[in-house]
């Protein structure tokens, strides 16, 4: 049994549709239910996501954001539910509810998040996280990684404003350690953390971070400034550059990578941040590489939110990743 996990219930969406109309179909009406603890599944065949919530913002709290993206996995539902469905019949995206616990230890939900994902892909159920803080990212990363054959990499790409490397010895994880927490995992396998951040502000890392960037092999950014001059095609290529010798892609995207205009219900606000056009082009391109095996979403906090926006942002990246998968899936 897995633990700290808790299914969705069935009242949450939409009614189906009962006239099997694709062309009027939202997510909403679509979105199928699942319990992880059901032992009596088996592998789903074809092309299935499945979305499950990280309800913990401790991370945010203990690094001194503004919390409140505890409550970021129902926010992005209910904008994900009102888009129009597109990805036709050979698809089917389920909700396996949500990994939380007020009275436990983040290191403890990470590990919980780990196990789920693990029996996610032993489903054949492609995950789709929704955060949570940042602190999201370790177990979802752990889990990937400990559901692939032995010997196989997993790369990883972090649209984010910071590096999120942090030491974590003496507060424990928090949402600006996951990554640190990574590389230390890979250090401890005798591994290399190959690592991508698009949109670092400088700003908005010290320079102990950008001097342990310098020193550590596989790690690679591109700050905000250098998207906007380079524009999407040259970013692309620095991404083809980076996934030419990687096995498997693990995406997560901050969403106080992007300005305060389009996202301003995050955990620490960015004034300086990317264009969500550009960004979702760059995402779509990742998508199409073949290697994406897991991606989430975090730091939405509903909170401190103007009408939806970053929610609605999130879905929306959501709705055009699960295409470009979908597409590339279907057609092999």
């Amino acid at each position: 049994m897995l633990e700290n996990y808790f299914p969705m219930t069935h009242g949450y969406y939409q009614k189906g549709i009962e006239d099997d109309d694709l062309y009027n179909a939202k997510w909403g009406m679509l979105i199928a239910f699942l319990d992880l603890n059901n032992d009596k599944l088996s592998p789903f065949e074809g092309i299935n996501f499945a979305l499950i919530g990280f309800k913990s913002d401790k991370g945010v709290y203990i690094n001194h954001g503004r919390v409140g993206a505890v409550e970021g996995p129902s926010a992005i539902r209910s904008q994900l539910a009102k888009l129009p469905w597109h990805l036709g019949r050979h698809v089917r995206v389920f909700d396996v509810g949500n990994i939380d616990a007020p009275n436990q230890s983040l290191q403890d939900m990470q590990l919980s998040l780990a196990k789920a994902i693990e029996r996610m892909k032993d489903l054949n159920l492609r995950p789709i996280v929704l955060g949570g803080g940042h602190g999201t990212a370790y177990g979802h990363y752990l889990g990937l990684k400990n559901s692939l054959a032995s010997k196989k990499e997993l790369a990883v790409i972090n649209f984010d404003a910071h590096f999120d490397l942090r030491p974590y010895d003496q507060t424990g994880p928090n949402s600006g350690t996951g990554f640190r927490q990574m590389f230390d995992h890979c250090k401890k396998e005798k591994e290399v953390f190959p690592y991508l951040v698009l949109g670092i502000q400088e700003h908005s890392n010290n320079l102990f971070l950008f001097d342990f960037v310098a020193k550590s092999k596989a790690i690679q950014f591109l700050t905000g400034q250098d998207i906007y001059k380079l524009g999407y095609k040259k970013v692309c290529d620095k991404v083809d550059q980076f996934l030419q010798d990687k096995d498997y892609l693990y995406l997560t995207i901050d969403m106080d990578c992007f300005s305060v205009g389009h996202a301003p219900g995050v955990s620490a606000i960015q004034s300086l941040g990317l264009d969500p056009q550009l960004a979702l082009l760059v995402l779509q391109h990742i998508a199409a590489s073949g290697k994406l095996v897991g991606f989430d979403l975090v730091e939405v906090s509903p909170p401190h939110d103007i009408d939806n926006h970053t929610a609605n942002l999130a879905a929306s990246f959501i709705f055009y990743i699960t295409q470009v998968l979908s597409q590339i899936h279907g057609s092999v």
